[in-house]
């Protein structure tokens, strides 16, 4: 999904999101989106919004999800008990797409307070996305989490800002800190 967005050169998100991001488009100067994949450990970069979230519905696509596919074709997710070395977790098999991956379901952050994935067993729930939007992709360095290590976003509970769902807004400095990473100055 991400480097099909490098390539068209635009985005879209959920759709409870697309006010939020509409309403800073129109009040703020810029409006940088930072990307990271699910588990990867790292971010993929950063882009900056170049036109409002408008148009058909009908023409936004869903980059989660194959029109081919079946329900029945759909990945498969087997749930993983916690072991000794391991959390809770589950088996997401993507045959179709040639993937499969193990994602944990229970994530402690560094400062010891646990953070539930939002998990679902019911494959018919798709993300309900928006309308796609141009993006002008600045960044696609990646940077690796540990860099960020300290890093808190006063706007998320003072979490790190490695931990943050979709549409998650950053706190203006934390902000600024973290772009300059991506072109390897700062700490």
């Amino acid at each position: 999904d991400l480097d099909a967005s490098v390539r068209r050169g635009e985005w879209t998100t959920q759709v409870h999101n697309e006010a939020a991001l509409n309403a800073a488009f129109v009040c703020a100067e810029n409006v940088y989106l930072i990307f990271s994949a699910n588990k990867s450990g790292e971010y993929f970069g950063y882009a900056r919004m170049i036109s409002p979230i408008s148009g058909d519905l009908a023409a936004a696509r869903s980059p989660a999800v194959s029109d081919h596919l079946s329900p029945a074709e759909g990945p498969q997710i087997i749930h993983t008990p916690a072991t000794a070395t391991a959390p809770s977790g589950r088996i997401i098999d993507d045959s179709a797409r040639g993937t499969i991956i193990w994602e944990a379901e229970d994530v402690i952050d560094d400062d010891g307070s646990e953070w539930k994935e939002q998990t679902s067993n019911d494959l018919s729930v798709k993300q309900d996305l928006g309308r796609p939007f141009e993006i002008e992709w600045i960044s696609t360095n990646k940077l690796q989490f540990f860099r960020t290590r300290g890093m808190r976003n006063a706007w998320n509970a003072n979490r790190e800002v490695k931990i943050a769902r979709d549409g998650t807004e950053l706190e203006p400095a934390a902000g600024r800190r973290l772009l300059r990473l991506f072109h390897g100055v700062g700490s």
